[in-house]
């Protein structure tokens, strides 16, 4: 659904006003983060720093009119950094304490279907839990098993995704 022409407006003075504001600025990716995961976040960063998101298109755009309005402004090397799922937060206080809150709230998320690897994944060698009725599953994968106690152990460690690469069906059920 479209923003409304008043919307719009506002996000353009809002994004204004915190660029001349604050002097320093973070640029997040914020791929695969749940919302409750932002918003705990929004909660911790209160009073050192604001967090704004957007579409990109309006993000440039509000930079762009910004750098025409103050010209020779630092802000124009945002401009660039707008391209996927982003957003800025900005700060007068110390970068390194507003860091550490910001990596503080990085969780480890499960692999889902279709969606792109940001690191590589190794499952380790040893005892899966599955029960032996389930080899089938590992041998379409194309990993090693034998049977010990009851229950299916990995003989080796497996490389399972690569960086970069989209997440199939069975990996995510790994």
């Amino acid at each position: 659904m479209p923003l409304s022409a008043e919307r719009k407006t506002e996000y353009f003075e809002r994004m204004k006003s915190l660029m001349s504001t604050y002097s320093k600025c973070f640029i997040v990716e914020i791929d695969n983060v749940g919302s409750m995961q932002l918003q705990q976040t929004r909660i911790e960063l209160r009073g050192r720093a604001e967090v704004l998101m957007g579409k990109n298109t309006m993000m440039r755009k509000c930079i762009r009119e910004y750098i025409e309005e103050n010209p020779g402004s630092p802000v124009e090397q945002l401009e660039e950094q707008c391209r996927g799922n982003v957003g800025f937060v900005f700060t007068n206080g110390d970068l390194g304490e507003v860091r550490q809150v910001l990596e503080s709230n990085v969780r480890p998320a499960p692999a889902r279907v279709g969606a792109v690897a940001p690191c590589d994944v190794i499952v380790p060698k040893g005892p899966t839990g599955c029960d032996p009725g389930q080899t089938a599953f590992f041998q379409t994968l194309q990993i090693a098993t034998k049977i010990t106690k009851g229950q299916i152990e990995m003989t080796n460690d497996t490389h399972l995704i690569t960086k970069g690469e989209r997440v199939t069906a069975s990996e995510a059920a790994l």
